[in-house]
């Protein structure tokens, strides 16, 4: 099978494989990071000893407890605020209906988009599977 044009990561530039791959790590941090607390508690439930030494004999379950009463806040600032952003467009737009249908586009104005002729076009739209070739420009050479 052919590979598709948008799988083609050696036509990036060395800059953007490193801009996205030190994003996907970043990422990948932050999630392993979120799931740390989850990981603890897993651990405690399970007795494992260094856990039960952090959490109950140092008493880390009661930092557990503050930090989720500022998760709560978070949460519920975050909630408020798409709450009013949700009210505040409804308010704004009542009544009115901004969405039309797109107008729609012909045969004839497709094939001149594409330079290909509208009979070859209209067999390509009842075609049950196509497989359209383009050239280095990008143009539409044929389809099979």
């Amino acid at each position: 099978m052919r590979d598709f044009i948008i799988d083609k990561p050696q036509w990036q530039t060395a800059r953007q494989r490193a801009v996205f791959g030190s994003v996907t790590v970043l990422f990948w941090a932050i999630w392993i990071y979120l799931w740390l607390p989850v990981l603890a508690v897993i651990g405690w439930l399970l007795g494992i000893h260094i856990t039960y030494r952090e959490m109950v004999m140092k008493l880390g379950y009661v930092e557990l407890v503050d930090d989720l009463g500022l998760y709560a806040l978070i949460i519920f600032c975050l909630g408020g605020s798409l709450l009013v952003w949700a009210y505040y467009n409804y308010f704004r737009f009542r009544g009115v209906e901004r969405r039309k249908e797109r107008p729609r586009v012909t045969l004839e104005e497709t094939s001149a988009r594409y330079q290909i002729a509208p009979e070859e076009l209209r067999r390509w739209t009842h075609a049950p599977r196509l497989v359209i070739y383009h050239g280095a420009d990008g143009r539409v050479i044929r389809a099979d």
